[in-house]
């Protein structure tokens, strides 16, 4: 069983919440799950990384390239709004 990242959750209410572009763009994750990336991403350069948490990387490298495509949208409407 694969149990999404905490960030996927944070992603998922944010988005529900029917933000603005620039609660878009000012969005970031908390604290924990930004942590809890990084502690990933050093077990991944340890070489330490179990199968599931490996998953769990992948799937925040996910969410995270997902949202810098959000965020980059966000920018296009507010530049075309302010044309």
């Amino acid at each position: 069983m694969v149990i999404e990242p905490q960030v996927a959750l944070e992603i998922a209410r944010f988005i529900a919440s029917g933000p603005t572009p620039e609660q878009i763009i000012a969005f970031h994750p908390s604290v924990e799950a930004t942590d809890r990336f990084y502690d990933l991403i050093a077990l991944e350069k340890d070489g330490v990384l179990t199968k599931e948490e490996r998953t769990e990387l992948e799937s925040c490298l996910n969410l995270e390239h997902m949202m810098r495509l959000v965020k980059v949208e966000a920018h296009r409407l507010m530049n075309r709004r302010a044309s």
